[in-house]
């Protein structure tokens, strides 16, 4: 049985990795594989977390869980340790993460690597798939001057994101023309832009905050999302972990041209919010006037353009008191009104004029291969047997910490097992 496998990234490395005693062919544009997979994780190769007994950050959940469960983080640290990886626990604020104990991607890249060669895969590099002809139960790849013939064919092309790498989304099209539909492609895992003068002035600055996202269907609040975290402001947006996270959730909203805010809370910067709760907010509002309050008192001598010093950065908390147009007095003579001002800034400081930053800069793409048309049990495609789909080139995705290559993990389990099983027609 001939396979072939088109797209050498993180997804097709791991298929071509697991498949024995077949005619395999791994087809990659650039002249190496895995320069996707170099990059993750700041070069360190975040593969997976403990965090995924809750997969309700994945988008398209009920098709994902499917394939999580069958295949989890467990199965995935086996198969590390299987290849010749030790996986090390690094415990984050929020979860703990995997790493290659030798922190290192390349690790992980050379151990996939030495594995597809001790399978006799045959790799195909510099080839630029330009057609794909489904005929007589073949499928027929054509390069060039060249023309491939598979019994089975796995797409794992990839999305949009640093193109760069090769994954420019032009596989995307090929998908369309055999019949496939193929959701929007999108943005995610990235900063998110904004239009604000004096939001540049504070570029660098690093700090803890809650930050809530809210999409609006003319003045009705539709949607609405947290995270929180670390965040960092740039010249022309705001980074960050929690800001990636949000960026899947709301570019989406942002492409369609939905009004889309940032609200950022200085004060309660955990994610421990009661919302059953449905007083939650005026109660930490309260809280943080009495604070306020108490600081008065405390530091009455100093001048209210230095109230904030010490709880906030200077550039920002600048930026905070200037929204309150507060005038240059003592602290000990702000009024009420300016303290509520302050608090309501300090919980909630509002950003909006939102944009979407470009695939150059996003981690991943959102969209991709329509779910619908592909059967969960085996990741084959309901209109042609034996084309499959694997990866970022489907559409799920999820936020940052081992996700998404836990997402190539699992698709490429589930193919080598459709395939070894001699495919799935149940949806």
């Amino acid at each position: 049985m001939n396979i072939g496998i088109i797209g050498g990234g993180a997804s097709g490395m791991v298929l071509a990795s697991m498949i024995k005693n077949s005619n395999v062919t791994l087809i990659e544009r650039n002249s190496k594989l895995g320069r996707k997979l170099l990059l993750t994780g700041n070069g360190k190769c975040n593969f997976t977390n403990d965090d995924f007994e809750n997969l309700d950050d994945i988008y398209n959940n009920d098709f994902a869980k499917k394939i999580y469960s069958r295949y989890d983080k467990n199965e995935f640290i086996n198969f590390m340790n299987d290849i010749g990886i030790k996986p090390k626990k690094e415990v984050h604020k929020r979860s703990t993460y995997y790493y290659p104990n030798s922190n290192k991607a390349t690790s992980v890249y050379y151990a996939l690597y030495d594995r597809i060669l001790s399978n006799n895969v045959k790799i195909l590099y510099d080839t630029f798939v330009d057609n794909v002809v489904i005929k007589d139960n073949k499928f027929y790849v054509h390069s060039k001057n060249n023309c491939y013939e598979f019994d089975k064919l796995v797409i794992a092309t990839g999305g949009k994101s640093y193109k760069n790498t090769g994954s420019d989304g032009s596989f995307f099209k090929i998908i369309n023309d055999i019949g496939h539909k193929v959701v929007k492609p999108v943005p995610a895992l990235c900063g998110i832009d904004y239009i604000d003068n004096d939001l540049k002035k504070i570029k660098g600055v690093r700090v803890d905050a809650k930050v809530i996202a809210k999409v609006c269907a003319e003045s009705d609040i539709e949607k609405e999302f947290v995270e929180c975290g670390e965040i960092q402001f740039t010249e022309n947006g705001i980074s960050g972990i929690p800001v990636m996270n949000l960026s899947r959730k709301i570019n989406r909203y942002i492409d369609s041209g939905y009004n889309t805010f940032l609200y950022i809370d200085f004060y309660d910067t955990n994610n421990a919010n009661d919302y059953d709760d449905v007083n939650y907010s005026e109660k930490v509002y309260k809280n943080l006037i009495l604070y306020l309050k108490n600081r008065q008192k405390h530091i009455y001598y100093k001048s209210s353009k230095d109230f904030l010093c010490g709880f906030l950065p200077d550039e920002l908390a600048e930026v905070v008191l200037k929204r309150c147009n507060i005038a240059i007095k003592k602290v000990k003579d702000l009024t009420d009104k300016e303290i509520e001002d302050i608090a309501h800034n300090l919980q909630s400081f509002k950003i909006d004029s939102l944009s979407i930053k470009g695939f150059d800069n996003a981690q991943i793409t959102i969209g991709g291969i329509d779910e619908n048309e592909i059967n969960n049990d085996s990741l084959e495609s309901k209109l042609y047997k034996g084309l499959y789909f694997i990866g970022e080139v489907i559409n799920i995705d999820g936020k940052c910490g081992g996700y998404n290559l836990q997402l190539a993990f699992s698709t490429a389990a589930v193919v080598n097992e459709s395939i070894l099983s001699g495919g799935n027609d149940n949806g």
